[in-house]
């Protein structure tokens, strides 16, 4: 009976469904959304934050979930765990499957900001599964914090274990972690690696099974401020050819500046800082991406055109935190 009134629900419009969420005891902003055909089943605590999205066909279940600012989980993803906690500007792409297999008390996911959980990912969280800001799990890796099918009373080993993935990790594609491993700070696990024990932090791990390569210092670039401006005057060049390409029309005007100090604000430019605070002042239209705060800012910018921009500049892993000012949304 309970399931076929959340299908139930699932066919109302957004904005019906919020008020019925509400008298459930759901805490939403008023900016959250919810897609046609999205179950939500949650048994005790439930809170959507500004400009959370829940996209058509997904079905989470949890006792407890909280969804960040501006964090999106897109069509036809499954989540049912009984704890979830997702940061800020988080993305679950299509296709992702987060579950329990066999649920603990342990049983809970985290995502830090800006992870990005991309299609066809598999999730098991019958331990603890917490993954750190900026992380991107790559199409098609599986991670698990159980291995058990076969007998321990016939000699096989059974495992549990949590996962603990840090800061800035890359798993590039089709990776496998297992139970009990820690990735640590800015790892790359590469193409088809199989992790079974602990990566540490900045090294570039491959293989079956994963073993380190090469360290951070040995494949990462040192780049000076001079640099950074021509690499992304060189970025700003490709994507005004991109909208050229695409949209057959102007692309926004873009300043990049070393310095907040050097800008002169006008009206319907687009400023890219790399050091500095974000100039704020009234009466002028324009945005900012500012690199040393990790946020975008949006003062009234065409919102498609200023988010066209911010996905552009994540092909380069330039990745920004929505303010919390005159926002932008995926």
């Amino acid at each position: 009976m309970k399931l076929i009134l959340l299908v139930l629900l699932s066919i109302l419009p957004s904005s019906i469904r919020k008020l019925v969420y509400k008298l459930m005891g759901y805490k939403l902003s008023p900016s959250s959304h919810f897609g046609l055909f999205s179950i939500i089943d949650i048994k005790s605590s439930a809170s959507f934050a500004k400009g959370s999205s829940i996209g058509p066909f997904t079905y989470i279940r949890a006792d407890e979930l909280f969804i960040g600012k501006y964090s999106k989980i897109s069509p036809f993803s499954f989540i049912s765990v009984p704890k979830v906690n997702i940061g800020n500007d988080v993305k679950i792409s299509n296709f992702v499957i987060i579950r329990s297999g066999h649920i603990t008390k342990n049983s809970e996911l985290f995502l830090g900001d800006l992870v990005h959980i991309f299609p066809f990912v598999m999730i098991d969280t019958s331990k603890k599964v917490y993954i750190d800001e900026e992380s991107g799990i790559g199409p098609h890796c599986n991670i698990f914090t159980h291995s058990s099918y076969k007998s321990i009373l016939q000699g096989y080993p059974v495992v549990y274990g949590d996962v603990n993935i840090g800061k800035r990790v890359e798993l590039t594609y089709n990776v496998f972690v297992a139970p009990g491993v820690t990735i640590g700070d800015d790892a790359i696990c590469a193409f088809g690696s199989y992790v079974n024990s602990d990566i540490p932090e900045g090294a570039l791990a491959a293989g079956l099974p994963a073993k380190v390569k090469r360290r951070k210092d040995q494949f990462v670039k040192n780049i000076d401020p001079i640099q950074k401006l021509d690499l992304l005057d060189t970025i700003i060049s490709e994507y005004q050819d991109y909208i050229q390409f695409i949209d057959k029309q102007p692309a926004l005007k873009v300043t990049v500046s070393n310095h907040s100090k050097e800008i002169k604000l006008q009206n319907n430019i687009t400023y890219i800082i790399l050091n500095g605070r974000t100039p704020i002042k009234s009466g002028f239209t324009y945005a900012v991406f500012n690199i040393e705060e990790g946020k975008c800012y949006n003062f009234g910018i065409n919102r498609r055109d200023f988010n066209t921009l911010r996905k552009f500049l994540s092909r380069y892993g330039i990745r920004f935190l929505t303010s919390g000012l005159k926002i932008c949304e995926f």
